[in-house]
């Protein structure tokens, strides 16, 4: 598998992934060229991260033209509502810690002047993307990946982390986002902080696995690990699971010892975890499994 420089890191197109290669684009500033995920509404084109609402337990699901939040019943059929507050911003890089939501990315046609152009920065939202303020950054920065690490002591800033797509090293704050200082220099697809272990950052690399014990200031490869391409961890549990080069499904839970599920289909642009249900955008669509990838539900999506 090839990774391309940070500033070529894009999401996926709809080809099918392989171990020796895979082709990464950018956003298209128009909708009608977007690489399309098969199966889903045309609002859903490019599907840049999905996460569970823990009070709610609807599926978030940032995509090209906003963010929406879907109501998954058992059968899988799921009623789409969005953009949430009307928002047609860009989201490349999206994540939930507690009560509050994360963002970068660009402004969309209609996105207020307020969040900045071209790139948004950091905005952050508590009340699931209805409304979102400017923290730093401001049509500078455009953060392809995001991931918050659990505080180290009551009363603590969040410390974010985040893969700049015009930078080779892994950005950090320490201080809520508002200040930000170069991690360590590394090309990475996918970073996640570990819920289990404040400091522990993991990052999916061409190399492998790589890890960090000191808030991203270096890495190593993790021995043994699967080649991981995309990372996802549940706040509940501290479940880390992720899906390889070859669309197998890993869940690592409370050892070190990865165990693999079944496969996804096609090429995956975003995965979630909550619980025993592992969410996938990949070529179906939008898709959950309770039993660790060997089953498949794909959502039936109406808006």
């Amino acid at each position: 598998m090839t990774y391309p420089s940070q500033a070529a890191t894009r999401l996926l197109t709809g080809v099918t992934l392989a171990v020796a290669s895979v082709l990464l684009v950018g956003c298209s500033s128009d909708p009608g060229d977007a690489a399309k995920v098969s199966g889903t509404p045309p609002a859903f084109e490019h599907i840049h991260a999905l996460k569970v609402d823990p009070n709610s337990g609807d599926l978030l699901v940032a995509t090209h033209t906003g963010l929406y939040e879907l109501a998954v019943a058992s059968d899988g059929t799921a009623i789409a509502d969005g953009p949430v507050g009307g928002l047609d911003f860009d989201p490349m890089g999206f994540t939930l810690s507690g009560d509050t939501a994360y963002a970068s990315g660009h402004p969309g046609p209609t996105t207020p002047d307020s969040f900045g152009s071209p790139n948004l920065g950091l905005i952050i939202s508590t009340d699931r993307g209805k409304t979102w303020a400017n923290v730093s950054l401001t049509g500078q920065t455009d953060f392809h990946a995001l991931t918050v690490a659990t505080p180290e002591g009551e009363g603590s800033a969040a410390r974010i982390f985040g893969v700049d797509s015009s930078k080779s090293a892994i950005q950090r704050s320490l201080d809520g986002g508002n200040t930000w200082t170069d991690g360590a220099e590394l090309v990475a697809r996918d970073i996640l902080a570990d819920p289990a272990s404040p400091g522990t950052i993991y990052a999916t690399t061409e190399d492998g696995l790589a890890v960090s014990s000191d808030n991203a200031s270096s890495f190593e490869i993790v021995p043994q690990a699967p080649a991981l391409y995309l990372l996802s961890s549940d706040p509940a549990t501290s479940a880390i699971v992720g899906i390889d080069t070859s669309g197998a499904v890993w869940k690592q839970d409370g050892t070190d010892a990865w165990v693999r599920g079944g496969t996804v289909s096609g090429t995956p642009q975003a995965v979630t975890v909550s619980g025993d249900r592992f969410y996938v955008a990949d070529n179906r669509g939008i898709a959950f499994s309770d039993d660790d990838g060997t089953s498949w539900t794909v959502i039936n999506i109406s808006q």
